[in-house]
């Protein structure tokens, strides 16, 4: 338990998963890529994995339903931690490197093999090249990827501002791939082009002001899943308005709320085609001295456990 923390037997609090069993079958595998020494901007995002994992046992993992007003305590409720077999993989070792990142792409795919969901925590995002890789494994021209990112993530070169670019050298359909968010003042037109060129789905942030988010992920799994491979989900949490997240050196005003990246994150765990998904950019020795950005991050991974508890049917 974290320092500090009251101990309840009535409020068991969540994280401290077991490592996976090698011969046993899981439902949901996290794993730190800390990633964090060709990132743009000067990041300990390789800090983050271990801060999350201590956030974690702020939270609980009881889930309630909404319900009618007619319906008030009759909801739905499940704790996922009685519900889910989850695990922890622990951290990739140097996965800045040309063999660490081959390294973590292989456990990561050795973790899918056998779990429904693998959530990769970074580091910034150049983790989601071993993330999607690893995931899509052979089948990688059918996969889709479905990114939540104030950027584009074209550059050129090897950093966390090119992971987009760098799957599509490696194979991956540009479309089928979708990026939600994308923010103005965050990008330039020579990568906004690239995407247009490439086939690239673009989901302003503006259309998120107007559009349910159900229907956005909607169309988003329908044309990241049209290959008929696995879909692997970025959750750049950079995405979200710099309010929530001052952890993440290149969020800004205007960005997502707190609760839709949550709400996101919950619908696209929920889809039998999402079967990764990385939680990226968020520096843990930047963040506000509440710990906002980090506590954000470990509710992903809560959020996530909870959409794969609706997929299975738990």
């Amino acid at each position: 338990m974290a320092p500090g923390l009251p101990h309840d037997p009535s409020w068991p609090r969540t994280g401290g998963w077991p490592s996976p069993d090698p011969d046993g079958p899981a439902d949901l595998a996290l794993i730190g890529v800390p990633t964090s020494r060709t990132s743009l901007s000067p990041s300990n995002a390789h800090e983050t994995p271990a801060a999350v994992r201590e956030a974690l046992q702020r939270y609980s993992s009881h889930i309630v339903g909404s319900a009618l007003p007619d319906d008030r305590g009759d909801e739905s409720e499940i704790v996922l931690d009685e519900a889910l077999r989850i695990v922890d993989a622990g951290d990739c070792v140097d996965p800045d490197t040309e063999d660490g990142e081959l390294a973590a792409a292989s456990a990561i795919a050795a973790l899918a093999a056998r779990t429904e969901l693998v959530v990769a925590l970074g580091g910034d995002n150049a983790l989601t090249v071993p993330a999607a890789l690893g995931i899509a494994g052979s089948d990688l021209p059918q996969a889709g990827l479905i990114t939540f990112d104030a950027h584009h993530d074209l550059r050129d070169g090897r950093s966390n501002g090119s992971p987009v670019r760098r799957l599509i050298e490696a194979g991956l359909d540009p479309r089928r791939i979708v990026q939600v968010g994308i923010a103005d003042f965050a990008n330039s037109r020579a990568y906004r082009r690239r995407a247009k060129e490439l086939g690239v789905t673009v989901i302003h942030r503006d259309e998120l002001h107007d559009r349910p988010m159900p229907d956005v992920i909607a169309e988003a799994l329908d044309i990241a899943g049209a290959g008929g491979g696995p879909v692997h989900v970025d959750l750049d949490v950079d995405v979200c308005d710099r309010s929530v997240a001052p952890g993440c050196p290149a969020s800004i005003p205007g960005g997502l709320q707190a609760h839709e990246i949550r709400r996101a994150a919950r619908l696209l765990a929920a889809d039998p085609r999402v079967r990764g998904i990385d939680i990226a950019e968020v520096d843990a020795a930047a963040d506000a001295p509440d710990g906002r950005t980090v506590r954000l991050a470990a509710l992903l991974v809560l959020e996530a456990a909870a959409g794969l508890a609706r997929r299975l049917g738990r």
